[in-house]
């Protein structure tokens, strides 16, 4: 676990869903701050994010933690941490409080392997014309067959999260107005 325990994981399937009139990413920024809050939340609630997509309208991450109640808390707490960055950079109260959070728990093989090809597929739904070229989902990391090592390559935004010990400098640098 990112807290450096180990312990038994599950697989959950997390969908934060806007309906079509509210959008949650209106810009790259917007994406990338999400994208963020995404890695830097999995580190406060102590679960492993293994795929993500982040598109205009909602996001959807598959992600390890130990039970049902830990994949919630940590949902909510992606929501709620980008919540107040977007209403702070818009202005806007209660445009999330629209957005939906399920988890569901991938609990068959089946679920499991469809889950992980579906959230990247979520690229084409935001234009995208391949889902290997579009920048705000872990593709890429996930499904790369090839090796970059001497060649450079571009790959989704994902941040190395330092120890415990310096985490709330992290914060402070990666969330300057969370103060």
């Amino acid at each position: 676990m990112p807290g450096g325990e180990v312990a038994w994981v599950s697989p959950f399937h997390i969908n934060f869903e806007g309906l079509e009139r509210n959008i949650i990413c209106r810009d790259d920024e917007d994406c990338d701050t999400l994208v963020k809050c995404i890695f830097i939340c999995s580190w406060r609630k102590n679960v492993i994010v293994i795929i993500y997509a982040v598109v205009s309208n909602h996001a959807h991450i598959a992600a390890l933690a130990k039970s049902l109640e830990d994949a919630q808390l940590y949902a909510m707490e992606v929501k709620r941490t980008y919540s107040l960055l977007f209403r702070r950079k818009y202005g806007e109260t209660a445009v999330l409080r629209r957005t939906s959070v399920d988890v569901q728990a991938l609990d068959t093989d089946w679920y499991l392997r469809n889950a992980l090809a579906y959230i990247p597929r979520n690229a084409l739904d935001n234009g995208a014309e391949n889902v290997e070229d579009y920048k705000w989902t872990g593709f890429r990391a996930f499904f790369r067959k090839r090796s970059s090592i001497g060649k450079r390559e571009t790959v989704s935004p994902v941040l190395p999260v330092p120890p415990p010990k310096h985490m709330e400098q992290w914060n402070k640098m990666c969330f300057p107005d969370l103060g």
